[in-house]
């Protein structure tokens, strides 16, 4: 079932009016603000054609058109300004914004015959549910917990409906499942530092196992750092709390020891050395260099007394803190690979980590990480200045996070 990114019969007007004026596509796409690609596709889909042998929209009159006519394969893909369609004899197509929008609702009326759901509460969902998908960036399984009194339906249904056409929501809206690639072993000879092995003793994964079947009530973070373009120096220090899935994120300028040591020194001093020892008790990171000063994360330097316990996952091995790995997936919608850290700034990590917090988990019975540890630890989200967000204002759009506020 052909699938549609939604244009209201406005936009539709404004396509018309601009195609007759020999606008090109990136010019309309700037002014109704849909991607070039959304006016292409609209066109193609709903121009139709005029003859006295075929339907309007039947295609295969449509593909005999094109076929006979070179400059219908290229935008703007219709005969609307073409100066030789007054003594051209062959089949011509043209786009008309009613005639459009007419042929989208008729395909999405068709597209929901046979449907359980009926046609109210489809409409309910067409104009609450998929804008908090599409421009939100919000998971189906966000709305599905936020929204319970809409979403009747289960979610094999509704992946069943957007796979039919019957709402105005594609495949590529959803947010993807992360994909982890085994990351390659580099070369060991390459190592530009040279690390000092001594710290990995009582260390080791081996011991933080051990060390919490001993201790399973204790409450553990994992660590981690997330890098942007190769060329950018600044990167994103991550910790994520196990047990309440909350993750803090703070801007470094480089990816360095100094700047870690430098977060958990000012961590310790605003939410207390008492709070982050009930919270930090157990810490596992991987065998990154900004990780190589276990002893700055270990001691409170009023007492020269360790407060928790650091230990470091295997090389080449993330899997063993998966937790956090995961959780880099909402980082990732809104900084994919290869993005641009170098103009962040603390008040953009900030608003990101605080709506990432807002998201409510099907594994914490659909509370969010900001509620439940708000919750168990109020005064560290009081210290740390976390911010509550609404349901239906929470956003991983990248414009909301990235843009000014």
């Amino acid at each position: 079932m052909t699938n549609y990114n939604q244009l209201s019969v406005e936009q539709r007007d404004i396509i018309q009016t601009l195609i007759n004026q020999k606008k090109s596509f990136t010019y309309i796409s700037n002014v109704i603000d849909k991607d070039r690609t959304t006016i292409s596709k609209e066109i193609k889909r709903n121009r139709y054609i005029k003859s006295n042998f075929y339907d309007p929209f039947d295609q295969k009159g449509i593909k005999n058109a094109v076929e006979k006519c070179n400059n219908l394969s290229k935008p703007p893909y219709v005969c609307n300004t073409c100066p030789k369609k007054a003594t051209c004899f062959k089949h011509h197509l043209y786009y008309n914004s009613s005639i459009a929008h007419k042929h989208y609702l008729e395909i999405l009326k068709s597209s929901r015959e046979g449907i359980d759901t009926n046609e109210e509460v489809l409409d309910e969902i067409e104009h609450i549910i998929v804008p908090l998908i599409k421009n939100n960036k919000q998971s189906v399984n966000q709305v599905f917990i936020n929204h319970k009194d809409i979403l009747s339906m289960s979610k094999v249904t509704f992946y069943r409906y957007v796979n039919q056409g019957v709402l105005s929501l594609t495949n590529i809206d959803l947010p993807k499942k992360v994909k982890y690639k085994k990351r390659k072993r580099k070369n060991s000879n390459k190592n530009k530092y040279k690390r000092d092995i001594s710290i990995l003793e009582n260390r080791r994964y081996e011991d933080y196992l051990n060390f919490v079947s001993k201790h399973p009530k204790m409450s553990k973070v994992q660590l981690d750092t997330v890098i942007g373009k190769t060329s950018n120096k600044k990167v994103l220090l991550t910790m994520y709390l196990v047990d309440t899935h909350f993750m803090l994120i703070f801007l470094l300028d480089t990816k360095t020891s100094k700047n870690v040591t430098e977060v958990f020194k000012t961590l310790k001093r605003d939410i207390s050395v008492d709070l982050y020892r009930k919270i930090f008790r157990i810490i596992l990171t991987d065998n990154g260099s900004e990780f190589y000063n276990p002893y700055e994360m270990e001691i409170d330097y009023n007492t020269c007394k360790k407060v928790c316990n650091v230990f470091y996952c295997k090389p080449y091995s993330s899997w063993q803190k998966h937790e956090i790995e995961v959780n880099h997936e909402y980082i990732r919608r809104v900084l994919p690979k290869g993005s641009n850290f170098s103009s962040l700034t603390k008040e953009q990590v900030k608003r990101l980590q605080d709506n990432i917090n807002a998201i409510p988990r099907e594994s914490l019975d659909g509370k969010t990480p900001f509620d439940l540890t708000n919750q168990k630890y109020p005064h560290f989200i009081k210290a740390l200045k976390c911010k509550y967000i609404e349901p239906d204002k929470v956003s991983l759009n990248k414009n909301d996070i990235l843009g000014d506020k």
